[in-house]
């Protein structure tokens, strides 16, 4: 099976469709520069690169993401979760939801806000619709599960240094019940995870003022 094929079907989430960046259109409003709005039902390839483009080219070492989405290409969500990670203060506001990859980029951001609604999921890969976990071992889908495993060993080891920087003060014992939560151990990927089971985790979280979701209905009404 070719590789980039399988690649380019990892996602963070089971919705398929064509994702935009709201730098690449003239904003209904001018946004300070520091903030970088993420709205988009799936972050792919382009998305990622525009994304990047704005953080690198951003004047200091303060970055606040605005993010509504689906998740998408786990590779793109990577690599703004990576670039995420080179800021001194960052924030990631969600103030309706931000699913699969878009939660791993969330919770990359040193402080999270989340809207009153809003939720975040489990941030294991998807491979052809399903979790990667639950690819069988058989000689049908010998090649597939291989690479399955290999997403989901990547994703463990990402998630856990994601939280561990997260939750410095934390025992064993919490951050395993944090990589339960955001691996999706006990529901389904998209499940949502709401501001109260964050906050119970021990993640810094707080409310996002509903002006954030006034912004996102502006660009999601205008653009979507």
């Amino acid at each position: 099976m070719n590789r980039t094929l399988v690649t380019a079907l990892v996602t963070g989430s089971a919705i398929v469709g064509a994702g935009y960046f709201l730098s690449r259109r003239q904003p209904p409003r001018a946004l300070p520069s520091s903030i970088i709005p993420i709205i988009t039902p799936v972050i792919d390839v382009g998305v990622a690169e525009d994304v990047l483009e704005a953080m690198e080219h951003l004047p200091g070492d303060e970055v606040t993401l605005v993010l509504h989405t689906m998740g998408g290409c786990v590779t793109s969500c990577v690599l703004i979760a990576n670039a995420l990670r080179q800021f001194g203060k960052s924030t990631a506001v969600v103030p309706y939801m931000a699913i699969s990859g878009g939660t791993l980029i969330a919770l990359n951001a040193h402080h999270l806000q989340m809207g009153r609604s809003a939720s975040l999921s489990a941030v294991d890969p998807i491979l052809y619709g399903q979790r990667a976990r639950h690819v069988p071992g058989d000689e049908s889908m010998k090649a597939l599960h291989g690479l399955a495993l290999e997403y989901q060993q990547a994703m463990t080891r990402y998630l856990r240094e994601t939280l561990a920087a997260r939750l410095p003060d934390a025992g064993e014992a919490a951050l395993e019940q944090a990589m339960g939560v955001f691996m999706g151990d006990h529901a389904p990927h998209e499940w949502p995870i709401r501001r109260p089971e964050v906050e119970a985790l021990g993640l810094d979280v707080t409310p996002a003022a509903r002006s954030w979701g006034a912004m996102v209905d502006t660009f999601r009404k205008r653009w979507w």
